[in-house]
């Protein structure tokens, strides 16, 4: 995972891009993407949120 990929969160379907990873995501850690939301899904948030994830909970659907 990079910063630019598109990701898809397993559980709530929401699409969004990645912003920036914290030193431990890029070594595989189970903690840091900053997302930018581009889609709802099936979350209570509107697309242009922005929320720190776990990049164990991300699906990486298209490589920048």
């Amino acid at each position: 995972m990079q910063v630019g990929d598109l990701v898809k969160h397993f559980l709530t379907e929401q699409v969004g891009i990645v912003l920036e990873l914290t030193d431990e995501a890029r070594a595989a850690g189970p903690t840091g993407a900053h997302v930018l939301w581009t889609t709802q899904g099936l979350s209570l948030f509107a697309p242009g949120g922005k929320e720190w994830c776990g990049v164990t909970s991300l699906t990486v659907l298209t490589t920048a």
